[in-house]
C-alpha cells in the first residue's frame, strides 16, 4: 500500500532548516557561559568556537537523521506535529550527554531540543501542503 504524499519541501528547505538549527544551538550552548566562572570563557568566544567547528557535523547530523524523519512525516498534514518529531529527535540526538549533571553541560546539550524545532519551524513556509483532491499543492500555512 502507498502512503500518501501531503507535505513537499522545497529543495533548498532542508539546508534552511539545517543551518537555523546550527545557529540556535550554537547561540543556546553558548548561554552555558552564565554558569561559569567569569574568567573561563565568554559566550561569543564559544560561540564561534561552536559555530565554526560544529558547522560540518551539524550538516552530515542534519542530512543523515533530518532528511529521513521528513520523509516518514510526508503523510502528516499538521505541521505542529513535525516540529514536535524534529525537537523529540532534538532530545534523542542529546540523550547521550544527559550522563552529565553539571549545569553548564546538561542545559548545553538540552538546548538541541528547542534548536531542533526552531530548525523545523524555521522551514514551514517552504513547505507546500497537497490537497486529497489532486489539486496543486498550497503554500504551507
Amino acid at each position: 500500500m502507498k502512503r500518501p504524499i501531503r507535505v513537499e519541501l522545497v529543495p533548498s528547505a532542508i539546508w534552511v532548516g539545517i543551518l537555523v538549527t546550527h545557529v540556535s544551538f550554537c547561540l543556546f550552548l553558548s548561554l552555558q557561559t552564565l554558569f561559569l566562572p567569569p574568567s573561563a570563557l565568554d559566550a561569543g568566544s564559544l560561540f564561534l568556537a561552536a559555530l565554526m567547528f560544529g558547522a560540518i557535523p551539524a550538516a552530515v547530523i542534519g542530512w543523515a537523521l533530518g532528511l529521513p524523519l521528513a520523509a516518514a512525516l510526508r503523510p502528516v498534514r499538521n505541521q505542529w506535529w513535525h516540529v514536535g518529531a524534529f525537537a523529540l529527535l532534538g532530545g534523542i540526538i542529546a540523550m547521550p550527554f544527559w550522563v552529565y549533571d553539571e549545569p553548564p553541560t546538561l542545559l548545553g546539550f538540552m538546548a538541541m531540543v528547542p534548536a531542533a524545532g526552531l530548525g523545523r519551524f524555521s522551514v514551514w513556509r517552504l513547505v507546500r501542503i497537497r490537497n486529497d483532491d489532486g489539486a496543486a499543492p498550497a503554500p504551507g500555512v
